[in-house]
């Protein structure tokens, strides 16, 4: 597209501009992912006898944040992962900032591999969270392990790893159907 000759190249070029109504719904569907999570670590962080909540919780988390970061990274942008991992933090009473890390690294592989792996099928990209899921679960172990100096039993964060796997294709399902949705109301 040419310059328009009669404008000045200090004068911005004119857009049309959005209306509230649709710059609340932009900012909505950009939050979306965050609220979710937002809201998996309240209801999961409340007195509820669910079995095994505790390592759902992470695996959840996990699983939403690779998604996200992956097929869409505006929605999930690292300054969200980094809140939400201290928000996880804050309630699940573990270190401050233990959650933030392991989610942030989870947030990069999956931005960063998003580029070589975008067309490749779904089994593959399972594969890759799987390993990014097993890796961040023993990092956590690691980490549990350093703060207690002692070594802690493993087959809690080999259950939680296992969870993540396990779960990520429901939630893949659930997410690639919300953002197609997504994608058709932008498209007019």
């Amino acid at each position: 597209m040419m310059p328009d000759p009669s404008m000045s190249a200090w004068e911005p070029e004119l857009r049309p501009r959005q209306t509230l109504w649709q710059r609340l719904d932009h900012g909505a569907r950009r939050l979306l992912p965050s609220v979710f999570i937002a809201l998996i670590i309240i209801f999961f962080s409340a007195p509820l006898t669910i079995p095994g909540s505790a390592e759902l919780l992470p695996a959840l988390v996990m699983a939403t944040i690779f998604f996200w970061s992956f097929w869409r990274p505006s929605g999930m942008p690292g300054i969200a992962v980094f809140l939400l991992g201290l928000f996880m933090d804050l309630v699940g009473f573990t270190p401050l900032g233990v959650s933030a890390f392991i989610l942030l690294l989870v947030h990069g592989v999956a931005f960063y591999a998003r580029f070589g792996l975008m067309r490749l099928n779904f089994l593959l990209v399972w594969g890759v969270f799987g390993l990014v899921a097993i890796a961040a679960c023993l990092l956590q172990w690691g980490l549990a392990c350093l703060f207690r100096l002692d070594l802690l039993d493993i087959a809690p964060a080999l259950f939680e790893a296992l969870l993540a796997i396990g779960v990520y294709p429901l939630l893949s399902a659930m997410f690639s159907w919300v953002l197609h949705r997504m994608d058709e109301k932008e498209d007019p």
